[in-house]
């Protein structure tokens, strides 16, 4: 018994041990993109809140009528008694009502509609059928709007957000650089000659491939000048610091000059 005891013990404090050092892992990527999810819920609990307010409020209203209406059916002894009782049983009461008018709402509508339908009338199947339209389709997808902008507004804004976005766009443009790189690299040797550079002035699909990095010939071309060191060659981390420096409007080719 004592070594079963130990052995827990000692497996409690694995447990511990990982869970400090899962803690401290900060910077993996996924982690980062779980502290994203957990900031853009914790903006909305406000929103949440006030939405599910004004979603109970409405379903509370709904269901009082239907406790109305239904109980002058439920009441009236001449009306067939399987009826009535199935009629209770989702609208006998107002919690039986309420918790009806989110069944309606979000899971099973067909089946409470047509037991109101059967036994009050058609007139109020249909209304309910209106009442799921316009609630279930107009209402949510208007809290789900406010939800996605509110989201968005925290990707703009959070800091965190935006160097996590940053960083992933650098690291889509690295792998399309390193794509180019071994394109333009005809013998696979790791590194670019003058004649694999000029290749582009004459490949359509090259010059079309550096235009959407924001690329053109003449800042590359001047590029290898600028980082061939008199071999001839430019390797491909040469390559990608210095493409990534001429990219967009800010060239450092332009201020070497």
């Amino acid at each position: 018994q004592d070594t079963a005891m130990n052995g827990a013990i000692v497996r409690l404090a694995r447990l511990s041990r990982l869970a400090r050092g899962l803690t401290t892992m900060r910077f993996t990527k996924v982690q980062q993109s779980l502290n994203v999810l957990i900031k853009c819920l914790k903006t909305s609990l406000t929103t949440l809140f006030w939405a599910l307010c004004l979603l109970v409020v409405v379903q509370a209203i709904i269901g009082i009528a239907t406790v109305q209406v239904a109980h002058s059916y439920i009441v009236d002894l001449h009306n067939p008694e399987e009826k009535r009782h199935e009629l209770y049983r989702y609208f006998g009461t107002f919690t039986r009502a309420f918790i009806s008018m989110f069944e309606i709402h979000m899971a099973n509508w067909a089946t409470p509609c047509r037991i109101f339908m059967e036994s009050v009338g058609e007139y109020y199947g249909s209304a309910i059928v209106l009442y799921r339209c316009m609630i279930g389709f107009s209402l949510m997808n208007v809290i789900g709007a406010v939800f996605v902008q509110q989201t968005m507004s925290v990707a703009q804004n959070d800091n965190d957000i935006m160097i996590l976005r940053k960083q992933k766009e650098m690291d889509g443009y690295t792998k399309k650089l390193k794509a180019l790189f071994s394109a333009l690299d005809a013998n696979q040797d790791g590194m670019l000659c003058h004649e694999e550079f000029h290749r582009m002035e004459t490949d359509p699909d090259l010059k079309i491939w550096m235009h959407a990095l924001e690329l053109s010939v003449d800042d590359l071309v001047g590029l290898f000048n600028l980082l061939d060191t008199g071999d001839g060659f430019v390797s491909m981390d040469e390559f990608l610091m210095g493409a990534t420096r001429v990219k967009g409007m800010a060239r450092s080719i332009d201020m070497a000059h």
